[in-house]
């Protein structure tokens, strides 16, 4: 399974408010994401994101035509019949992959990011750098002890001020911090 991370970032690392809320995302972003998700067909995000979007006003994953999939570790959680419920990465993958895809785009949030980046489970990073900063919030990657090594691919200027950095994961190198 290829595996995809796809977020928006303030200039210091931040995907939202400590509060989810993610009015700074521009809808250069939202449309990127969208292409995305259009060309793999599937998409993963967690339960807070998935929550998160639901209060937007001007966009919603339900129209989305794709797969998706909400982790959220609650084995209480309902999800309305168009979404699909998962309890780990791992089996984020596995409900895709019996679904036929072999591609997934990740959207977060950190926690999720994290959870798939510890499990070396993550192929490409496409990172759109909002032009802002806050000084609190959610981090891309929570506060585990995780990290890996990147290739850059390409930058791109977009849009409204937005640099966007398209990386390789480099398995190889990967490790698992003590």
């Amino acid at each position: 399974m290829h595996v995809i991370l796809y977020m928006a970032q303030t200039i210091n690392g931040i995907i939202a408010t400590e509060n989810y809320s993610e009015d700074f995302l521009s809808d250069t972003h939202w449309k990127g994401f969208l292409s995305l998700a259009k060309k793999t067909r599937c998409f993963i995000v967690g339960r807070k994101t998935y929550e998160a979007v639901k209060k937007w006003k001007d966009y919603t994953f339900d129209t989305i035509k794709a797969a998706k999939i909400v982790v959220s570790k609650n084995k209480q959680f309902t999800l309305s019949k168009a979404y699909v419920l998962a309890h780990s990465p791992k089996d984020a993958l596995e409900k895709a992959k019996k679904l036929g895809f072999q591609n997934v785009l990740l959207a977060g949030g950190g926690t999720l990011n994290s959870a798939f980046l510890k499990k070396m489970l993550i192929d490409e990073i496409i990172i759109s750098v909002e032009p802002c900063a806050l000084g609190k919030g959610i981090k891309i990657f929570s506060e585990e002890n995780v990290e890996c090594k990147l290739k850059l691919l390409e930058i791109t200027k977009l849009k409204e001020g937005i640099v966007q950095l398209h990386y390789d994961v480099i398995k190889k190198e990967f490790r698992k911090k003590k």
